[in-house]
C-alpha cells in the first residue's frame, strides 16, 4: 500500500483504458474541516467540465493531489483547461484554502493568486519585490506580473509519418505517446532500496544516464523544438549509449517506461543505411559467429587465445582490450 502511495503521481498519469492524465490542479488544499465540502464540490466541478482524474492524497491535511485527463494538444483543450483552472481556484478560495498546498505557486498557478489574495495584496507583493529586485531579475513571470498559466505548457509531442517499427500496443502504436509516459517521478534516480533501476545512473550519477533523462531526450527529439535533427541526433545517441537494455525500468518505473525498446527503436533509425560501430557487428552478430565457430571450435579457441591475433580481433571488433576472447 505504501509503495502504491509513493508511486501515485506516476500511476495516476494513465487511466485503466490508457487515457493520459496530467498535473495542473494537483496541489490545492483547504482547512481539513472544510475538506469534505470541498471534495464534493470538486467532484461536481469535474463532472461539469467533463474531466476524470485519480485522487491520491493527502486527505488528512486537506490537500488534494490529482492527475486530470486534460486535453492539452489543441487550442480547444487548452481553453477548457483554463476555464477549469479558474473555476477550481475560485472554489478553493470559497473554502478558505490555497491553490498551492504543498509545492509552491510557480508559473502554473501564479496567475490564479489574485483569486485567493485579492488585487490589493498582490499589488503589495509587487511593491515589496520591486524594492529588493528593481530590475526584475529574480523569478520573472512568477507571482508578481505572472506569465499566463497556459503559456509554455508541455505540449504533446506530434507524430509525423510512419515513425516506428515496433508496435507499442499499450500506447496505441504511437511512439510520441510512449515518450509522454515519463512524468519525472524520478524513481530511476534512487541509489538504494529494492529494484534494479537504473544501473548506469547508479554509477555515473548523471541525469542524462537516468531513465528519466533519456526519456526526456527522446521526448525532445520527437517534439523537434530543442533537438531538431530527429533520429540522426548524436545527443540522443550519447544519452542512450550506457543504457544496458536490462528492462529494469519496464518493471520498476511506476509508468512502465521501456527504455530498452525505445533504444532499439532509436538505433534502428539512427543507423539505417549507415555503417554501424564495430561492436554492433561483433556483438550483435554473436549468434552468427557462434555458429561459424562451432564448425572448428578448438581451432577458433586457439586463434582467440593467441595474443597478437586476439589483440587484432578485439581492435577490429570494438571490444575492450581488457576482455579475453
Amino acid at each position: 500500500l505504501w509503495r502504491i502511495r509513493e508511486e501515485g503521481s506516476g500511476l495516476a498519469t494513465r487511466a485503466p483504458d490508457g487515457t493520459e492524465a496530467w498535473p495542473g490542479w494537483e496541489d490545492s488544499a483547504v482547512p481539513p474541516e472544510h475538506f469534505g465540502s470541498y471534495l464534493r464540490a470538486y467532484d461536481r466541478l469535474m463532472d461539469a467540465h467533463g474531466y476524470r482524474g485519480v485522487v491520491y492524497g493527502h486527505f488528512g491535511e486537506g490537500c488534494l493531489h490529482v492527475r486530470v485527463d486534460f486535453g492539452l494538444g489543441d487550442a480547444e483543450g487548452r481553453r477548457r483547461f483554463r476555464s477549469f483552472m479558474e473555476a477550481a481556484a475560485d472554489l478553493v478560495a470559497e473554502h478558505g484554502g490555497s491553490v498551492s498546498g504543498e509545492h509552491g505557486d510557480g508559473q502554473a498557478r501564479s496567475e490564479l493568486l489574485p483569486r485567493m489574495y485579492g488585487d490589493r495584496l498582490i499589488r503589495a507583493f509587487g511593491e515589496f519585490k520591486s524594492v529588493w529586485d528593481p530590475n526584475n531579475r529574480m523569478n520573472p513571470g512568477v507571482i508578481v506580473d505572472p506569465q499566463p498559466m497556459d503559456a509554455d505548457l508541455r505540449q504533446a509531442a506530434v507524430t509525423s509519418g510512419p515513425l516506428t517499427v515496433l508496435d507499442y500496443p499499450e500506447d496505441q502504436g504511437d511512439f510520441a505517446r510512449a515518450m509522454r509516459r515519463c512524468v519525472g517521478v524520478g524513481k530511476c534516480r534512487r541509489h538504494e532500496g529494492p529494484g534494479v533501476m537504473c544501473p548506469s545512473y547508479m554509477v555515473t550519477r548523471e541525469e542524462k544516464d537516468s531513465t528519466r533523462g533519456r526519456a526526456r531526450m527522446l521526448f525532445e527529439m520527437v517534439n523537434g523544438e530543442v533537438i531538431t535533427d530527429g533520429w540522426a541526433s548524436e545527443e540522443v545517441r550519447d544519452s542512450l549509449d550506457l543504457c544496458l537494455s536490462c528492462k529494469g525500468c519496464r518493471s520498476d518505473c511506476p509508468v512502465n517506461v521501456d527504455m530498452a525498446a525505445y533504444k532499439a527503436e532509436f538505433l534502428h533509425h539512427h543507423y539505417r543505411g549507415r555503417v554501424r560501430p564495430a561492436s554492433h557487428y561483433s556483438m550483435g552478430w554473436l549468434p552468427v559467429w557462434a555458429r561459424l565457430a562451432a564448425v572448428a571450435p578448438a581451432e577458433v579457441n586457439r586463434a582467440g587465445g593467441a595474443r597478437v591475433l586476439s589483440d587484432v580481433l578485439k581492435r577490429v571488433g570494438g571490444i575492450a582490450p581488457q576482455r579475453r576472447i
